[in-house]
């Protein structure tokens, strides 16, 4: 039986090449679309959960509180905090740290003993028990003994192709910063995509000055604390107890500045989508909010594309209503009829799933070329995905094929073989609600559509408050020069810039925008005698303000001619209000302590600027005096755009007075537009599915409208034969779907505004929403969908009326 069942299937589908390829086509591409979709939502729940005891595994978190009042999440905290907690919870089975500071010059010597400089920025420093705490797999070397020594180091595997070819790296010698030689004691390889930490260079905690005294430091929050316990402990009584943990080792300081901080744990597989509001995170992670709109999509082009189908397969009914007749005729029941058309709908979804697997499997690699992903082919092959499928050609079967075989199976035989099965344009409520759905889903992904691209120019030309155009910047010389030495060059090399006519100007700071500010400190102010007011800090030279074109409010800049000016700072107009003070007026020569005996002098106030994201509020800034060998940066705004030339002649000079150092730079304005990437990410995602999911929508009006006019061909021929002209019967057909678009265009735009609203929500500076966005998706829709119905109604309206009447 089940043979016969599949025989008439196929016989069905070659029959009807046509009507099988629009429902292929449109069960195909919503259905890769929603794989594509699931894969990417998949590598971004699935972070970090290949760490043995994964769900075991915290990340200790600091809230931090004045007066009362949360002010700042930070993700690394006191270096003491991790060997005390060992000694303090029972609970807590291993504790590691993580110290961000690992980055600058790395040096190796060839086999002719030159030695060859690579600046490194994804480089740390970490405990002994690193890589017992995480998953990450050693190619060689003892996990237990890696790190468990002063000057040792573990490289990745592409690192150390690119240090020492195929040599053996184990041994080798590593200089990091000119003067400190590590041996290479192990290779790791190279970290998930699906990590959080991404590391190509991770030298022993031991290494660094100081280390014996973290055990007892409970003022430098810098080091990224994870944290493993025992079976059976549950994180909210762990952190009950740890948010009271800090008041007796900090009791004397929350009561001298009125403040508190106070610790929580994050579990590991966590922290990629669930960290917005901790500052000061490891790198750029991912967020929950775009997963859900991404879900959203896929759910609505997988429903369009089984709603297509539906309305496919009831356009059909006329011409397969007399095959239904015959079949009760001869004996056929209605559950064998229903197994029938059930067995047509999971060849369609069976079919249309093997295609999209086989089309995703190959598109995986362009997709991610083309969009910048790094979507994983083996993704697909896993449990999840493939039992996903499984449930997937079910639900498509159910959901795509119950409707249509109910209401083929319905037809009463001996009115369907007189010919006298419905004619008309008649009203199917539960078909309508099914058009409606198609036309509210498309116009909603339209307008969100056309919100993501909105929102993503208004960020990329938002004004910054300073101006980063033209701006080369060179990673500052970090090895093999004393203080004093780094000074006489750096004067030498800005004198050396200024021979150059393509360069107009030079500054030196210890951050530039678009690079996270890690630098923050506390001061009093005469507002806030007992609480420290917490400012980001940067440190700047006198011609700082000129280069980057940021106003002046009050008071005067930096000036190498003011020996004072060491003990001077500028504020920008949002510390000035989170110090107390009225107006930037009010400020000048007033002084702030930063918890010291060496009180400062506020000489002036400049105009806010955004250091990062335009995501972000604005923060209080605090510029201090940047003696010349203090910097990270050193900024050259250029007077040409003959980038390469220039480029050439700086680079020139840098190797004659820092040949210690590689010459590394880039573009400030890319570098800051590089903050976006994820937003770009999700604009080229979002459009591109949505894209697609309109594309699906009009396979389903097509339907929509094949459905009508073939119910309608009778009505249409007796019309004809009246006189009706082409235009009235376009007409005529057109009135029935201008009133469901209508109904969706209600629906469509409140839900849309609530999504809309609910996205920006994410974001500090926002664009307009405006009247004129639903007005241009309603038009385009509406366009979209007369085409599609003009072509059908247009053809049924040129028909031959002798064709339709011929049974009358």
């Amino acid at each position: 039986m089940l043979k016969n069942y599949l025989i008439v299937s196929l016989r069905n589908f070659k029959r009807h090449r046509g009507y099988s390829f629009i429902n292929l086509s449109g069960l195909i591409v919503g259905i890769t679309a929603c794989l594509l979709i699931s894969i990417y939502v998949l590598k971004e729940v699935t972070f970090d959960n290949f760490h043995p005891k994964a769900e075991q595994t915290y990340r200790v978190v600091m809230d931090m509180y004045g007066q009362g009042e949360l002010k700042t999440k930070s993700a690394p905290v006191y270096p003491a905090v991790a060997p005390n907690l060992l000694t303090d919870f029972p609970e807590i089975e291993m504790s590691t740290r993580i110290l961000p500071f690992g980055g600058g010059v790395y040096s190796v010597r060839d086999k002719d003993g030159t030695l060859i400089r690579y600046n490194e920025d994804k480089a740390v420093l970490a405990d002994h028990n690193f890589f017992d705490m995480f998953g990450f797999e050693l190619i060689n070397g003892d996990r237990k003994n890696v790190l468990s020594q002063p000057s040792q180091i573990v490289i990745s595997e592409s690192t150390a192709k690119r240090y020492f070819g195929t040599d053996n790296p184990i041994g080798q010698s590593i200089f990091w910063r000119g003067s400190t030689e590590l041996k290479v004691s192990g290779v790791f390889k190279d970290f998930p995509k699906n990590s959080h930490m991404q590391f190509e260079l991770i030298t022993s905690l031991s290494t660094w000055n100081g280390f014996e005294d973290f055990v007892s430091n409970w003022g430098w929050y810098d080091f990224y604390t994870f944290v493993k316990v025992a079976d059976g402990v549950s994180q909210a009584a762990l952190d009950a107890k740890l948010g009271i943990y800090l008041d007796d080792k900090k009791a004397e300081s929350y009561e001298r500045n009125a403040i508190r901080e106070v610790l929580w744990t994050q579990q590991v597989g966590d922290i990629h989508l669930k960290s917005v509001g901790i500052s000061w995170d490891m790198g750029e992670n991912g967020g929950g909010q775009q997963i859900y709109f991404l879900l959203i999509i896929a759910a609505l082009i997988l429903l369009i594309a089984w709603v297509n189908y539906i309305n496919l397969a009831t356009a059909r009914a006329v011409k397969r209503a007399k095959e239904v007749g015959v079949r009760k005729v001869v004996g056929a029941g209605k559950a064998n009829l229903l197994i029938q058309f059930l067995v047509e709908s999971f060849l369609y979804n069976f079919l249309a799933i093997l295609t999209s697997f086989i089309i995703v499997w190959f598109l995986t690699p362009v997709i991610n070329r083309v969009m910048d992903l790094s979507l994983e082919q083996s993704l697909l092959i896993g449990p999840t995905v493939l039992g996903g499928l499984f449930v997937l050609v079910l639900m498509g079967t159910i959901c795509s094929g119950f409707y249509p075989a109910l209401v083929l199976t319905s037809f009463k035989p001996l009115t369907v073989l007189k010919g006298g099965f419905e004619s008309g344009r008649r009203k199917f409520g539960f078909r309508q609600i099914l058009v409606v759905f198609q036309f509210t889903a498309s116009i909603t992904l339209i307008l969100g559509t056309f919100l993501v691209f909105k929102q993503l120019n208004y960020m990329r030309n938002y004004d910054l408050g300073i101006d980063l155009n033209q701006t080369l910047v060179l990673q500052a010389p970090s090895s093999g020069t004393s203080d004093t030495d780094l000074e006489d060059r750096l004067q030498v090399f800005a004198n050396k810039l200024e021979e150059f006519p393509e360069v107009e100007g030079f500054t030196i700071s210890s951050n530039v925008p678009g690079v996270e500010n890690f630098s923050i400190s506390g001061f009093h102010s005469k507002f806030y005698p007992t609480e420290l007011r917490d400012c980001y800090r940067v440190g700047a030279d006198e011609d700082f303000t000129d280069f980057f074109d940021i106003k002046v409010l009050a008071g005067r800049t930096f000036s190498k001619e003011m020996k004072t000016d060491t003990a001077a700072v500028l504020l920008n107009r949002m510390a000035v209000k989170h110090l107390g003070f009225s107006d930037p007026e009010s400020a000048i020569g007033e002084k702030i302590d930063p918890n010291s005996d060496r009180p400062m002098t506020i000489i002036g106030v400049i105009e806010n600027y955004h250091q990062a994201t335009i995501k972000d509020d604005l923060n209080p800034v605090l510029f201090v005096y940047n003696e010349r060998r203090a910097a990270s940066y050193y900024s050259v705004k250029l007077s040409t755009d003959d980038y390469p030339a220039v480029i050439s002649k700086v680079e020139t000079a840098w190797d004659q007075i820092y040949p210690d150092n590689p010459f590394d730079f880039f573009f400030l304005d890319e570098l800051f537009d590089r903050q976006y990437k994820a937003d770009r990410q999700f604009n080229t995602v979002f459009v591109g599915f949505a894209v697609l999911a309109i594309f699906v929508a009009c396979l389903g009006l097509f339907g929509l409208v094949s459905f009508t006019t073939e119910q309608a061909k009778k009505e249409i021929g007796i019309r004809k034969v009246l006189g009706a002209s082409v235009v009235k019967l376009v007409f005529l057909l057109a009135k029935d779907y201008a009133k469901l678009i209508s109904v969706a265009i209600v629906l469509a735009f409140p839900l849309s505004f609530y999504l809309m609203r609910e996205w920006l929500n994410g974001f500090a500076y926002q664009t307009e929403i405006g009247l004129g966005l639903f007005i241009l998706g309603g038009f385009l829709i509406s366009m979209i969908a007369f085409t599609t119905v003009s072509y059908n109604s247009f053809k049924a309206a040129k028909g031959n009326p002798v064709n339709a009447l011929r049974d009358e």
